[in-house]
């Protein structure tokens, strides 16, 4: 994403109250630009905000990972933290993917 293109999205979720579905949508389509262009330290920081945004039940499923880009397998353990969250967002709420309802009590 082009830095204009953030901005209009900032602009859209501070002066519209976008819901958190689509600021999660936006957040992980941040992340997928990051790593397809191989922005591996803008990836890890993109992924920190997207469990900051998860429901509370899906975000505490999930460890902050340290930012490292040193190796390759420290890329791929973040990716696939990216990979399990995906997994959460669509087994365990009703945002973004299915609709199913967050477990919040029982």
């Amino acid at each position: 994403m082009k830095r204009d293109e953030l901005g209009f999205y900032e602009e859209e979720t501070y002066s519209k109250g976008l819901s958190r579905e689509d600021t999660i949508e936006q957040q992980v389509r941040l992340c997928m630009y990051f790593y397809s262009r191989g922005f591996f330290k803008e990836f890890q920081y993109s992924l920190r905000m997207l469990i900051a945004l998860l429901p509370k039940e899906v975000r505490n499923k999930f460890e902050i990972l340290d930012h490292d880009t040193s190796t390759a397998s420290k890329i791929d353990i973040h990716f696939n933290q990216f990979i399990d969250i995906q997994e959460a967002l669509e087994v365990d709420t009703n945002m973004v993917f299915k609709r199913k309802f967050v477990k919040t009590f029982k």
